[in-house]
Parts: C-alpha cells; structure tokens; sequence
C-alpha cells in the first residue's frame, strides 16, 4: 500500500489493470491488506466504459489516494477530500485537477457504493456526500492557495498581502461555479511541476504527459 500522498507505483498500477477480480462470498473474506488492491480491481472493471480513457489513471490514483485515508472501519469523504487536496497540490500540475473533476461524480458513486460491499471481516462505512460544484470550489481554492504561493516564491510577504492576492486570484479563476481552464494555464505555464525523483519512472512519463495535456 502506497504511502497517503506518494501515489502507487505505475508498475503496481499495470499488474492490476491485468487482474480480474474474483468472486467471494460471504464466508471468504479478504484480507485488510488486501482492500486497497480489490477496490482498484473493481474500479477498472466497472468504470472502463464509463471513464474517457484519458482520465482513468488520474482518478483511479485518486481513488488509491482516497482510501488510503480511511480510518478504522470508516471512510469519510466530507473531511478525507479537502485534507487530501492539499496533500496533492505540490505533487500534481493542475491538469491532475480538471481529470478528477471530470470523473467525480462517477468515482463518488463508485465509492458509495462499492466501498461497504468489500467482503472484509469488518465492513467499512462511507459517509459524506461532495458534489460536483463543491469540489470545483475547492479545487479552485487550492489552485489560488498554489499560485499565491509561487507568486513570493522566495519573497516574503506579510499575511494581509497575501490572502488578499490569494482573493484576488480565486476572483480571476472561479466565477459562476466555474473555472476558467484557460486562465489557470496561463497562471502556471511560467511554474513548471518539480517532478519527485523518488517516483518509479512510469509515474515520472504519467505526471510529464498529464502536464502537457
């Protein structure tokens, strides 16, 4: 199971695309290490006609991402979402944030629904419901928080300065419930993504084509 934050290894990732998830019934419950890994196997399964192909590996290291928050016998995307944002916004350039946009709704579904039916000894509960719009909102705000930032890269700034150019970018970049693509491109073209170079090498080609997309 990857580290919250570090993303699985795309090696990991292609082994179970390859997989197929097999039946369990109620008396052949998995094992907890193995949740993480039977879920992924679902998601492939189930979201390959629903997902644009283009998309699916975003959301799919998302939903890795997602439940390795869960805690005890509990997923609560309420609170494990805004945390995680953060947590991913110095490792992922902002196209990361459009794919998971596009695919929410249908990633959120697949949660709710798949998460309690993993045949574990104890089921885990999901509670929380995030829309589409709040999770642009949020999106929104950590991309502004994020531009603030390289704007005084090496600069320091007081704190009123600073949340004021950070309103003032969200103004520039969300409007209506929107955000403008466009706009954020422009924001960013000067901030390439420093890559981690503890990454396997495929998550390396993965965030460099996400970056140019």
């Amino acid at each position: 199971m990857p580290k919250q934050g570090q993303f699985a290894k795309s090696s990991r990732l292609k082994q179970l695309n390859q997989f197929k998830v097999k039946k369990h019934s109620h008396q052949s419950a998995i094992d907890d290490n193995q949740f993480v890994d039977y879920v992924v196997l679902r998601f492939n399964l189930t979201s390959k006609k629903k997902l644009a192909k283009k998309i699916q590996e975003s959301n799919q290291r998302f939903l890795i991402e997602i439940l390795n928050t869960c805690q005890g016998q509990r997923l609560d995307l309420e609170s494990t979402i805004p945390d995680l944002l953060k947590k991913l916004n110095s490792r992922v350039p902002w196209q990361f944030y459009r794919q998971i946009i596009d695919g929410w709704e249908d990633l959120q579904h697949f949660i709710q629904r798949e998460v309690p039916s993993v045949p574990l000894t104890q089921q885990i509960f999901v509670s929380g419901t995030i829309s589409k719009e709040e999770l642009t909102k949020m999106v929104a705000e950590e991309l502004a928080t994020k531009a603030t930032a390289m704007t005084f890269l090496n600069r320091p700034v007081n704190n009123q300065i600073r949340e004021l150019t950070q309103q003032r970018l969200l103004q520039t970049i969300y409007k209506n419930g929107q955000i403008n693509w466009q706009q954020i491109a422009i924001l960013f073209k000067p901030f390439p993504l420093v890559i981690d170079p503890g990454l396997d090498r495929g998550t390396k080609e993965w965030l460099i084509t996400l970056e140019k997309s």
